[in-house]
């Protein structure tokens, strides 16, 4: 990458903070989220805009699955942009190019207030979004897997953006199912910390012994110890079914590490894309991405200089 990141990542937010401003304020619930959700998001949109040009090669169609999508815009907790919005996964894979757009999109979410709000902005947006095959359905993960599941075909290419809250309705025996399909391409927030917390109190609690046990699909999570023995666990099992698995580590600052992105493809073309995203954001920090935001929003005089 040529560009300086924090110039790329304020060129970036700036193009996507923009695109919300018809619905900014329309006082309808948020997703939850903070200034590190940003740095998913950014990974999100660059991966799509490589996998849809490969997906467009090879098969019929080329789909976008959101398991969890909620509202569209995400909120943030910072005190000086606590008025500030960006938008949500669903939002990020729409306002790419048309040339980077899919056939169809398949935005799931079991809350109902998440999935109706969603549909309102979808609709403000139509000007600015075009004519889309969007389907907007209320539904949980084990629904969205099973339709994935019986609608697959290999002349259909799919992209599976998994982004939960927790962990614990993300059970194996349906992650298993997702990356059964040959043709579909997995990208997963793993909530390293949260996990991690789990794996300790299952000790001496049954209960998140089960927990553990459901997400791994076995026992082997109670050979781990830490949260890098947890993720490579995980990560080895992915393997067994995607030719090519990456990480992308996000930090909260230093070393305190706040989730996982897990990308699994089983194209060549398409993981060359990670390894690119993944070079891009060894560099872009979450206090890059802060600063940026702050920029773009008048909330802090630009930056001459990153070290």
């Amino acid at each position: 990458m040529k560009e300086d990141p924090y110039d790329w990542s304020k060129r970036k937010i700036e193009f996507l903070v923009d695109k919300i401003n018809p619905i900014k304020d329309d006082k309808m619930k948020t997703s939850p989220g903070q200034i590190w959700s940003i740095k998913k998001l950014l990974v999100l949109d660059y991966c799509i805009q490589g996998f849809v040009v490969i997906f467009r090669k090879y098969f019929e169609k080329w789909v976008y699955v959101d398991t969890h999508c909620g509202t569209g815009l995400i909120g943030f907790e910072e005190e000086d942009l606590k008025d500030e919005r960006f938008p949500g996964s669903p939002l990020i894979a729409t306002f790419n190019s048309n040339d980077h757009q899919f056939t169809d999109y398949y935005f799931c979410d079991e809350d109902f207030e998440s999935i109706s709000a969603l549909n309102t902005r979808l609709d403000t947006l139509k000007p600015i979004l075009g004519s889309k095959n969007f389907n907007v359905i209320q539904r949980d993960f084990s629904a969205t897997v099973l339709n994935l599941e019986s609608r697959s075909h290999h002349n259909e290419g799919y992209f599976v953006f998994v982004d939960p809250q927790g962990f614990s309705e993300i059970k194996w025996n349906l992650m298993e199912r997702l990356l059964k399909i040959r043709t579909a391409d997995i990208f997963l927030t793993f909530m390293t910390p949260f996990i991690a917390m789990n794996r300790t109190n299952a000790e001496s609690n049954e209960s998140h012994a089960q927990t553990m046990t459901e997400f791994y699909g076995d026992n082997e999570w109670s050979q781990c110890n830490g949260t890098d023995e947890l993720l490579e666990a995980y990560i080895k099992k992915i393997k067994k079914y995607k030719k090519n698995v990456f990480n992308i580590p996000v930090f909260r600052q230093g070393e305190i590490r706040l989730y996982d992105i897990i990308i699994a493809t089983n194209s060549n073309g398409a993981g060359n894309i990670v390894l690119d995203a993944q070079k891009i954001m060894d560099v872009t920090t979450t206090e890059l991405i802060t600063n940026a935001l702050k920029v773009v929003t008048n909330k802090a005089d630009d930056l001459t200089k990153w070290f």
